[in-house]
């Protein structure tokens, strides 16, 4: 799941994190976070068992906010991914899936960055 956030969608996120079995500090924190109706601010989940993650984060001030937001859950994800399969956080290879990320999730990510361009 990607997405940009506010506090009405965080019954939907927490009961995606439940379903993940987040534990209860990863569950507190992001409770915390999408009810604190805060901009700026994100998370980001991965159950590597099941090979989920979820990537969220709140609406953004601006546009290279948004970009710093984006990157920046973009970069927890891929390092989960690398530890998930033994990975070296500090290969090349974790910046290459951090890439592979961001261009699936390009599509979401240019319609929220500037919902009236033409893509």
């Amino acid at each position: 799941m990607f997405c940009e956030c506010d506090r009405n969608d965080a019954p939907y996120i927490l009961g995606l994190l439940d379903d993940l079995g987040a534990d209860d500090e990863s569950y507190g924190r992001a409770y915390r976070n999408l009810y604190s109706g805060l901009v700026d601010t994100g998370l980001t989940y991965s159950d590597p068992m099941k090979r989920v993650s979820v990537v969220v984060f709140s609406k953004t001030s601006s546009k290279a906010q948004f970009a710093n937001s984006w990157f920046h859950e973009v970069g927890h994800c891929a390092k989960h991914i690398a530890e998930a399969n033994m990975i070296d956080c500090n290969a090349e290879a974790v910046n290459y899936i951090g890439g592979e990320l961001a261009m699936k999730m390009h599509p979401i990510a240019a319609k929220l960055m500037c919902p009236t361009c033409q893509h």
